[in-house]
């Protein structure tokens, strides 16, 4: 080695502060220690975390099936309307707000109440339905738990939406699952005289769910800002047979519609996106985004 070279890697070595690169060096070789220890760290703080009791989404099914009760699921949309702010397609109103949070906390044993099973796990779905969970979570999981029963047991709102937030329903054991499940749900209103209740000029779908009914009628309010008209569309509702089953696709009024309709004696199940996600599942023979899905 030259005189020349020398002195150059004399210099970078004078350059390095050899206590902290000791450090460091000694921190990485406890790294494993570290990590072995993390585990009961993290078991330590787990018994801490409350999670609410939700059933599964064939659970679900079951609890409609296997009852006489009305169902009213809450999702992100309906949390965002009680926490006071508006939705794309239901501006806030605080009465809506407000009879939002009565249905949320009843204890009316007639109703099935469901929120949306994203309160822990997250390995059921995709990466951007994974992404915009734990954002909505973040902001808004204590403001919620404040609302919700953890001695309560929920039905999943996402079950309106089976197989839509999934990596890929194209595969053999998806495409299995998806029938194994529209299957059970269709038993539901089967042979059933049914009305359902939505927003007018909705389309209607190739693959229909509901084409196993006895018979199937209708009541439309608008599309959007529904509540505006609820009154309306609660008066037509209450002049039908109550041994008629309703199904109520109207967002955040459908859960006003089906606990008020239900306190008159009716059974009403709220499960809005149930038709439109069979018919997506059973069209679209490419990839799935879930945000389209929830934006169309």
């Amino acid at each position: 080695m030259g005189v020349r070279l020398f002195g150059k890697n004399l210099l970078r070595l004078f350059k390095f502060d050899l206590k902290t690169h000791h450090k460091a060096v000694r921190e990485f070789d406890n790294f494993p220690k570290w990590l072995d220890n993390l585990k009961y760290e993290i078991a330590d703080e787990i018994q801490s975390v409350k999670l609410p009791h939700v059933l599964n989404q064939f659970e679900s099914v079951q609890a409609i099936l296997e009852t006489n009760k009305s169902v009213a699921r809450f999702g992100d949309g309906e949390f965002n309307l009680i926490l006071g702010n508006g939705i794309g397609f239901q501006e806030y109103n605080p009465e809506l707000a407000r009879r939002l949070r009565e249905i949320l906390t009843t204890d009316d044993d007639g109703m099935l109440i469901g929120i949306s099973n994203r309160f822990g796990r997250l390995d059921d779905v995709d990466a951007q339905v994974r992404a915009y969970w734990r954002g909505f979570m973040s902001a808004h999981r204590q403001e919620l738990y404040k609302l919700l029963d953890f001695n309560k047991i929920y039905i999943d709102t996402c079950m309106t939406a089976h197989a839509i937030e999934v990596d890929d329903h194209r595969t053999e054991a998806c495409r299995a699952d998806i029938e194994k499940y529209y299957n059970l749900v269709r038993q539901i209103w089967d042979n059933k005289d049914i009305t359902i209740i939505k927003g007018e000029g909705t389309e209607k779908f190739t693959h229909d769910i509901y084409d196993n009914a006895k018979s199937v009628s209708y009541i439309y309010g608008p599309k959007e800002h529904a509540f505006r008209e609820y009154k309306r569309i609660l008066a037509e509702a209450e002049k039908l047979p109550k041994n008629r089953l309703i199904i109520a696709a109207l967002g955040p009024t459908a859960k006003l519609l089906a606990y008020d309709l239900h306190k008159q004696g009716y059974r009403v199940l709220d499960i809005g996106h149930m038709g439109k996600a069979y018919d997506w599942l059973k069209t679209h023979e490419d990839k799935i985004i879930a945000g389209q899905f929830f934006a169309a």
